[in-house]
């Protein structure tokens, strides 16, 4: 069998083979060697651990005892004298009669080493998000009562870590302010600008207690300015101030295309709070954020959102919309069942985060 395999393969031209950098060799059905190429030759005179090997191991075809693996080409990548080969084994016919296996070893060791680079960068990126999206999840207000105010929310990024913040300041026993956030874009960028805009507002609030939303608003775009950002960063915020006294909201807004909802227990009615101002950016000049005041009554409610939870779509791409969220709104009044309604519309990946926050409001 040996004699008649060499004697067809002496008739093609074994040039071919002897010019290839990828090293090769010839193995017959009895699993002898009867030709190797001249780079596998060169090699396996520097390496004693390659002719190890070759002298161990048949093709992977070869030595199955399974005559469907054997009639097949198999691809395996094995480490050798401390490199990667990619090592392709074809079985050899003529005249429809098996006649062995010819085997390529493909150097692939630059390739295996980004890839493991790629893999370790990936696994340190990935462990630096972890750790980002935990002291991201540590600033959201945790669900309870602040003053007059039981305030409880749910947050849903949708990488790994979020742009959407909300949160509460105490600035005095009588006074609480709230506000809510949307950086644009997702991810590691995005999650550090929520927390400039947090501890920017606590200290905003810190030393200018007498500060009205407009005021802290225009601060924080100052603030923001003077990180000298990229002119395509940019975030929206509504903030309002709570006064305990004469159970008052005032409010202002930054751009935030998601007014809240409130609920009027008295009426059984929901209104939007809407107020005119310019998103933060540094391409945008400062506004004079309008105020607007409302009174709030024992047992009102107030909804705040950001986009991603009107934009959650279904399997025909159609959005949950304003509409439906502010009759869900009023017909649950109820955090969790409100975002059970999103979550059950919603269809395929969520694309945005989905923040939600609701505060239940109890007068003196």
């Amino acid at each position: 069998m040996e004699k008649a395999l060499v004697d067809k393969l002496n008739e093609s031209n074994f040039a071919v083979f002897n010019s290839m950098d990828d090293w090769v060799r010839i193995v017959d059905p009895d699993g002898q060697v009867i030709f190797i190429n001249q780079s596998l030759k060169d090699a396996r005179e520097k390496s004693e651990d390659l002719e190890i090997y070759l002298h161990e191991n048949l093709p992977l075809n070869l030595s199955s005892e399974n005559e469907a693996i054997r009639d097949t080409t198999v691809v395996e990548e094995k480490l050798i004298s401390n490199r990667y080969y990619s090592i392709k084994a074809s079985p050899i016919f003529i005249d429809d009669s098996y006649t062995g296996i010819v085997e390529v070893f493909r150097d692939i060791t630059r390739e295996t080493m980004m890839k493991i680079e790629l893999f370790d960068a990936n696994r340190s990126m990935l462990d630096d998000i972890r750790f980002v999206r935990k002291v991201q999840s540590s600033i959201i207000p945790k669900d309870r009562i602040y003053g007059n105010l039981y305030l409880n929310g749910i947050y849903i990024p949708s990488e790994n870590v979020s742009g959407d913040l909300y949160d509460i300041v105490k600035i005095d026993d009588n006074k609480y302010a709230f506000y809510i956030a949307d950086v644009m874009g997702h991810g590691v960028k995005a999650s550090i600008m929520t927390m400039f805009i947090k501890v920017s507002i606590f200290s905003i609030f810190d030393k200018h207690p007498d500060f009205t939303p407009s005021d802290a608003l225009l601060k924080l775009r100052k603030r923001f300015f003077e990180l000298e950002m990229d002119s395509s960063q940019y975030f929206t915020a509504w903030l309002g101030i709570f006064d305990f006294r004469d159970n008052s909201l005032v409010y202002s807004n930054a751009g935030h295309n998601c007014p809240p909802m409130m609920y009027k227990k008295n009426s059984g009615q929901s209104e939007f709070l809407h107020a005119n101002g310019r998103m933060i950016s540094n391409i945008i000049e400062p506004d004079v954020y309008s105020e607007r005041k409302t009174i709030l009554s024992d047992g009102d409610k107030i909804l705040f959102f950001t986009d991603g939870a009107i934009e959650a779509s279904n399997e025909d791409k159609k959005e949950f919309g304003l509409e439906k969220l502010q009759a869900t709104f009023c017909k649950y009044k109820d955090l969790n069942k409100i975002y059970k309604e999103i979550d059950n519309f919603t269809w395929g990946e969520q694309e945005d985060d989905i923040t939600l926050a609701m505060i239940s409001y109890k007068e003196n």
